[in-house]
């Protein structure tokens, strides 16, 4: 795992090196067809990479995007018209039954199809209109880290393709920035030790960050055997808040942008309560409120944010499982592929 975190900006820029023109002509012919409804399927780590696609894609393009619930095609057989529709299913084997289901059967009710996947030659890439694959080789540890931060730069540079003039993101300078992210390794190996004994916690990130706070969870969940609840920073005020008390443990995603002054109040609350809370942020008027923080490059602005933020996040999962004896590369009752209908 700590390997395939330290292969992510060499990934990163492969990536885009590799998709970026089969990207550019697949935006402009999009553009021409009419569609007026973009609908993501995945599961998993997958399932957070589109939750971020969710808010990317609505935000540049200004089309309506949708969750898919798998089970209204493989349980409930539900026939939709998806005849202005962009599907597009996100599955790091390609290999997912459920997903690769709705995939087909999108298909046959007329939406355009893009399979976005790790392998080349699966199941997921016969099935769809599109593949868009990431390119950063074969991942062996269960917890996914670079195939979730390539599905992520996939959806940047589609959502840079299909934009609204002047929306487009300059996702280019990603990978460097996923670099500098690595730099914060020594920092976490310390900062681990103060959670060893860790059972439960909440995670909180909103807006573009709000996937980060689902992965981020996930990974204490699958790595650690952390009880990890994972919030939206409004959503948390509305009642979970009442579970604080003293010393409980909130992560907190703190990037710049509109989301910050939000943030900031429930850091602020928290404070209060007397909770441990540690930050991920660039603004040092946040990290000195909370119990402990995670200092990000202060020019990393909120659009770029999620990729190099999530990655000392997976330092300190995969780290605080060798804190406790763990191995995060074999999770127990896990495999790497996962099948559900």
């Amino acid at each position: 795992m700590l390997q395939e975190i330290a292969e992510q900006p060499a990934a990163l820029a492969k990536t885009t090196a590799e998709e970026r023109m089969k990207i550019e002509r697949l935006g402009k012919s999009l553009k021409q067809r009419d569609i007026d409804l973009i609908v993501l399927i995945a599961r998993g780590s997958s399932d957070n990479a589109a939750l971020f696609g969710r808010y990317l894609l609505e935000i540049t393009t200004g089309i309506p995007v949708s969750m898919s619930a798998p089970s209204v095609y493989t349980v409930y057989h539900a026939k939709l018209n998806l005849k202005h529709a962009l599907v597009i299913g996100v599955s790091q084997s390609g290999e997912g039954e459920d997903i690769n289901r709705v995939l087909e059967s999108a298909r046959a009710s007329g939406a355009f199809t893009i399979g976005i996947t790790n392998e080349s030659s699966s199941s997921m890439v016969k099935l769809v209109d599109e593949t868009l694959l990431m390119h950063g080789g074969r991942e062996r540890s269960v917890a996914a880290t670079k195939t979730f931060t390539g599905q992520m730069m996939l959806f940047y540079m589609l959502a840079a393709a299909l934009a609204k003039d002047g929306l487009a993101i300059n996702y280019q300078t990603i990978p460097a920035l996923a670099e500098r992210a690595l730099e914060q390794k020594p920092a976490i190996v310390e900062l681990v030790q103060r959670y060893v004994f860790m059972e439960n916690c909440v995670v909180v990130g909103r807006g573009l960050a709000y996937a980060n706070a689902y992965e981020f969870a996930l990974k204490l969940m699958e790595t650690c055997y952390v009880v990890a609840e994972r919030f939206s920073s409004a959503d948390f005020l509305h009642g979970p808040v009442a579970m604080i008390e003293r010393h409980f443990p909130v992560i907190l995603f703190a990037p710049p942008g509109a989301m910050l002054a939000g943030t900031k109040e429930l850091i602020e609350r928290l404070h209060e309560l007397r909770a441990d809370t540690l930050s991920i942020t660039g603004d040092l008027e946040a990290a000195a409120r909370c119990s402990r923080s995670i200092i990000m490059p202060r020019e990393i602005d909120e659009f770029l944010a999620p990729i190099p933020y999530i990655i000392p996040a997976q330092l300190f999962a995969a780290l605080l499982a060798e804190a406790k004896g763990l191995d995060p590369d074999a999770p127990r009752s896990l495999s790497k592929i996962t099948r559900t209908m």
